[in-house]
């Protein structure tokens, strides 16, 4: 029986023992691949739950740092201040071509409406400071 065995392996055509052969050789792989990736999920199941590490802080620039203590600082406001009043000034030289009389109107229409805006917004952060201090005293009693 075992010639005979032998005979019909061997007898067989060759597409038969190549697609055997790499029918078992992939059932292999392919049971390995899965096992191995069973195995691995459960131990990336098992890392994760057992320890949780935290994604590492990003690291500031120098400029950004130090942007940041400027605009942190008591001098940022002041300084915010005279660069806008400076741009805004040059531009409105370089809008009246240095006729002085235009330059005089269009600066006084921005000063009357930068007095606008100020005086709006005061009236509604000063209404909202009031709503929130009768909210407190009543709150208290």
């Amino acid at each position: 029986m075992a010639n005979t065995g032998r005979s019909r392996s061997a007898g067989t055509s060759s597409r038969s023992t190549k697609s055997s052969s790499s029918g078992r050789s992939a059932r292999t792989t392919g049971q390995r691949s899965s096992s191995q990736r069973t195995s691995s999920r459960s131990g990336s199941a098992q890392r994760s739950t057992s320890r949780r590490t935290s994604a590492p802080a990003p690291q500031e620039s120098g400029a950004e740092s130090l942007f940041k203590k400027f605009a942190s600082s008591r001098a940022a406001l002041p300084l915010i201040f005279i660069g806008a009043v400076l741009l805004i000034v040059g531009i409105d030289l370089l809008v009246s071509w240095n006729k002085y009389e235009v330059f005089f109107k269009i600066l006084g229409v921005e000063i009357l409406i930068a007095v606008v805006v100020w005086g709006v917004l005061t009236l509604v952060f000063s209404s909202r400071k009031k709503n929130d201090t009768d909210g407190m005293s009543e709150d208290e009693v």
